[in-house]
């Protein structure tokens, strides 16, 4: 049976990539399963075929086939800004060899990035792209619910927890943080003017990832999710105020439904002090302050914090501890010093600016309430992850940076959209004939042509 379905999945992403090679769109979206779906860890004689890499190679080639160019906005150049600080920080790393394989490990997000601001040409893909990213979302969480149901449970912290699938998916933190920072994505499919069955799926995917969630056990994905309620309220508290009532009534129920392994876990956020996680977290923290004051500009480079802490800066003098930051902003200090905090930052400034002018912008431009209302959706994905910050490190998360190529691509369709409106009727009048891409062109050139004729 195993062998069949490996033979299935090869002719099924074979199928894709021949497909891709006349539209590179639809290479990006079989780039963007493998990516997630991760078959190769699924069936392991898959994983010599390095499906990855030969999607990205079809996907490239379908590229520079069809005479597609490279975009690069203000969002994107920032990314760039902050790649260059990761690759900056590696002469003076503790231990460059690993900071190299990582940068090169990080080129995937790159390659993502710049592709999605490229290929996301119009509403419909962008519309397209959403969807696949919420269904992969409800893949992540559906089977990592299942393996929890019928599968041995892992036990970590006292209480039985789900984990991912695949790498995709990851340990029960990092699963129930990208379940939660999709959550907004997923409530833009119930959009009204969208179909029943993409009503459906979001709905669905929203259910089966709550549930996930309270299963991993982690503290921060549960209080974020508590948090993107006070978001989604803060949104839009006008119309959200008649539904106050009967939200006071449902959490207590909800929460009731939690089993009591998983509220106690919960509860321990009242006693910290007694917490060993937390307090090693803590001297993890004071291990990142202290490599950003060995090397302020720096860091100690991408992904040698753990190695950093373990060998040198672990504060104090008793038992030394090879721990990750558990925290975005000292994983983010410690590692790319200065340099990567400007980078950092100066690229959400950005994001968050794009997303601000896109929401305003949108309203007034007739496109579908998916795509009006995404601009906010994205920011509070933002805002999720920056919360979710406080105590986990996901600084090089792609979410961070798939979601600033969706905002970067709607903001260019906006601007080009924007500036063929303006530009059409100026060329009208000089006789020039309209390129076919400006609404109304062929209309606006026969105008222009009676006009010379005359």
């Amino acid at each position: 049976m195993q062998v069949v379905m490996e033979v299935v999945v090869v002719l099924v992403i074979a199928a894709l990539a021949l497909r891709g090679i006349s539209n590179p769109f639809v290479a990006l979206l079989a780039l963007l399963v493998v990516y997630i779906v991760q078959p190769g860890e699924l069936y392991p004689h898959l994983g010599v075929l390095h499906l990855e890499r030969m999607l990205a190679i079809f996907t490239l080639l379908s590229f520079f086939l069809h005479g597609e160019r490279l975009n690069f906005p203000p969002v994107t150049k920032w990314f760039l800004a902050f790649y260059g600080a990761m690759i900056a920080s590696i002469p003076l790393a503790f231990w460059r060899v690993n900071s190299v394989g990582f940068c090169i490990f990080f080129l995937e997000v790159v390659f993502f990035h710049l592709l999605i601001v490229a290929l996301l040409t119009s509403e419909e893909r962008v519309k397209q792209f959403l969807i696949t990213t919420v269904a992969l979302t409800g893949w992540l969480a559906g089977t990592s619910l299942f393996m929890y149901e019928t599968g041995p449970r892992v036990v970590h912290m006292g209480i039985e927890r789900a984990e991912g699938l695949t790498s995709a998916g990851g340990d029960p933190n990092t699963l129930g943080l990208t379940l939660i920072c999709t959550l907004p994505l997923d409530l833009l499919l119930l959009a009204k003017d969208n179909s029943k069955w993409v009503r459906l799926l979001g709905l669905g995917v929203c259910v089966v990832s709550i549930v996930t969630v309270i299963v991993t056990g982690s503290r921060t994905s549960f209080f974020g999710l508590l948090f993107m309620m006070l978001l989604l309220f803060i949104a839009d508290w006008k119309r959200k105020l008649k539904f106050l009532p009967i939200l006071l009534v449902v959490l207590p129920v909800l929460w009731l439904a939690v089993p009591q392994q998983y509220k106690a876990r919960y509860e321990t956020v009242d006693n910290l002090q007694a917490d060993d996680s937390y307090q090693n977290r803590i001297l993890s923290w004071e291990g990142g302050f202290h490599m950003f004051l060995h090397n302020p500009i720096t860091g100690v480079g991408p992904d040698n914090y753990t190695v950093a802490n373990g060998n040198k800066y672990w504060p104090g003098t008793g038992q030394k501890h090879w721990l990750n930051a558990h925290s975005l902003y000292f994983k983010l200090l410690g590692e790319l010093g200065l340099i990567g905090v400007i980078t950092y930052f100066g690229y959400l400034y950005q994001l968050f600016r794009e997303n601000h002018r896109l929401t305003s912008l949108l309203k007034d431009q007739g496109v579908s309430r998916m795509l009006q209302k995404y601009p906010l959706h994205c920011q509070m994905c933002l805002c999720l992850l920056l919360f979710a910050g406080y105590s986990q490190h996901n600084t090089y998360r792609s979410q961070w940076f798939i979601f600033g190529a969706i905002s970067a691509a709607v903001g260019r369709l906006q601007t080009e959209k924007t500036s063929s409106t303006v530009l059409a009727p100026a060329r009208a009048k000089k006789g020039r004939p309209v390129g076919a891409w400006v609404p109304g062109a062929e209309a606006a050139t026969v105008d222009a042509l009676s006009i010379q004729r005359l």
